[in-house]
């Protein structure tokens, strides 16, 4: 008797709204390290990108929208750095209706915002924390991020962020920093730092990338 084919789980697809070129390289160098592997979960992971939305980039109310765009699908993400925060009131409004929650406050910070998504109601809010996509990034290649200067505005403190990162590098061209992914951060580095690193945990999880994460010895 021939064997019966064991049947396919259904295609979960996640969709991550991000602000710019250098999360988006980042994100899809990721998507490309792990495609085996979420291809064997049967996610699919929609990164949004700029060659096809009008609007890529911008405000966190411009992430926040376009990720409730796409609430149809299984998770929909917006990915905010954690430098600004919410002016335009009629988004929370929105976020009011998706998450089925009352009355969020107009002067909200983009923590406590997302500490009221307690269900994970699309859509789901991951911080850059501390402050910026550039200090996930640091962390996950291994470096030492700058700390926090209480002296020093927010927006210094990200420009020192920025500076640091780009001396990682050793350029300042956004466009050419996946490449230097590729030759430099090892798919077992990432799976060895990634769970550290609250934001980027939090997203393996939803991809199920999590149960592939290596242990290390303290």
């Amino acid at each position: 008797m021939a064997r019966k084919s064991r049947r396919r789980k259904a295609q979960k697809t996640v969709y991550l709204s991000c602000e710019g070129i250098r999360e988006h390289n980042f994100f899809s160098y990721l998507k490309a390290v792990f495609a085996y592997e979420l291809s064997e979960n049967n996610v699919r992971l929609e990164i949004d990108d700029k060659r096809k939305s009008a609007n890529f980039g911008g405000t966190p109310e411009v992430r926040i929208q376009k990720a409730i765009q796409k609430t149809y699908h299984e998770v929909s993400i917006a990915w905010l750095d954690n430098d600004v925060e919410i002016v335009d009131y009629e988004v929370l409004k929105t976020l009011e209706k998706c998450w089925c929650v009352c009355n969020i406050p107009k002067e909200i910070s983009l923590v406590d915002l997302k500490a009221i998504n307690v269900k994970n109601r699309n859509p789901i809010i991951i911080l850059a924390e501390p402050l910026t996509v550039e200090n996930v990034i640091i962390q996950l290649l291994g470096k030492s991020s700058p700390q926090y200067d209480p002296n020093k505005t927010v927006r210094e403190n990200v420009k020192i962020l920025k500076n640091s990162l780009d001396g990682i590098f050793g350029f300042k061209d956004e466009k050419r920093e996946i490449d230097y992914y590729y030759q430099n951060l090892l798919k077992s580095d990432i799976l060895k730092r990634v769970p550290r690193i609250l934001p980027l945990r939090k997203l393996f999880e939803i991809l199920q990338l999590d149960k592939y994460f290596i242990e290390v010895e303290r």
